[in-house]
């Protein structure tokens, strides 16, 4: 639970997190948040929308809400937390329900997002971790705190998202509970519980199927993004510093940046392919011709027989 001492915005009842969920399967999760948000007289909403089954209800959720956080949950392929991520530049929680491969398929699905666009995961079902953390963002913080080898490129992309947003931040050897604490790990290391604000990156070379199994027992504690994703880590941080809309302008463009690469490759690749759709077109019209003028010719010769 969130120290209140550590809380400097007296008008964090003022804001408002939304809770939007995949399925009324996942009520056993999404209920006891909402207990937790409920004593902490947090105001909050409750909503229920599929991204697979009810896309534009999400849409219209996020347009007619007012809210600073999302605690967002859904299993399987989990794509609720992802979709919504892409929507905002709002935090962004996100619960793996437990299902298949117990919730392994969810957590990667909600914990392995694409650069830029990040989601703040937590373990499986862990209702309690995604609550107090949605709390704790609902102060307005200052600085981010990395804990880390500045050294590695996971924290080199963080120190550089910091300079890109022109946020304050310092680089130390232990946790600040008055910061955004970005905190970089080895995959498979044992953390423990921390009453501060922590984001958590696993850094390892080692990319095989197998070391995703790390993640089941390494999530149980505090908010985490993607394998190596130290970029992530920064934005997430950066999405919780904007609590009172002074990166808004940054984030709109950063989100362009990263949109206007996507649309570049895809007319790229659409030019190349209409190229060699024309090149396959005339060949195939210059056969045509060609069988034409031989059927021509031979017409011709039976004519004249």
């Amino acid at each position: 639970m969130p120290n209140k001492e550590s809380i400097k915005d007296n008008r964090i009842n003022e804001h408002k997190v939304l809770v939007l969920f995949a399925s009324e399967t996942d009520k056993d999760v999404y209920n006891e948040i909402t207990k937790i948000l409920d004593k902490n007289n947090i105001n909050f909403s409750l909503r229920i929308a599929s991204a697979h089954k009810t896309p534009e209800l999400v849409q219209q959720i996020l347009q007619e809400e007012d809210f600073d956080v999302v605690i967002t949950g859904a299993g399987l392929a989990a794509a609720l937390p992802g979709v919504i991520a892409a929507e905002i530049t709002k935090p962004v929680i996100g619960v793996p329900c437990k299902g298949s491969y117990e919730g392994l398929d969810a957590l990667l699905s909600i914990i392995q997002m694409p650069p830029g666009i990040p989601v703040l995961a937590v373990g499986i079902n862990n209702h309690s971790s995604a609550a107090n953390n949605a709390i704790r963002m609902l102060t307005q913080y200052e600085f981010v705190n990395i804990i880390g080898n500045s050294d590695s490129k996971p924290v080199k992309r963080a120190i550089d998202m910091m300079q890109q947003f022109d946020n304050k931040f310092k680089i130390s050897e232990s946790l600040d509970k008055d910061a955004v604490n970005i905190k970089f790990i080895e995959l498979g290391e044992t953390i423990k519980h921390e009453d501060a604000l922590v984001i958590y990156c696993a850094v390892s070379e080692d990319d095989k199927a197998e070391a995703a199994l790390n993640l089941l027992k390494m999530t149980e504690h505090g908010l985490w993004v993607g394998l190596n994703r130290g970029d992530n880590a920064a934005v997430a941080a950066l999405e919780i510093i904007n609590l009172d809309n002074r990166h808004d302008e940054v984030f709109s463009y950063y989100r362009e940046s990263l949109k206007k690469k996507i649309v570049e490759t895809d007319n790229s690749v659409k030019a190349n392919s209409s190229k060699k759709k024309g090149n396959k077109d005339k060949k195939e019209n210059n056969s045509k011709n060609l069988k034409t003028n031989k059927a021509k010719k031979t017409d011709k010769k039976l004519f004249f027989k």
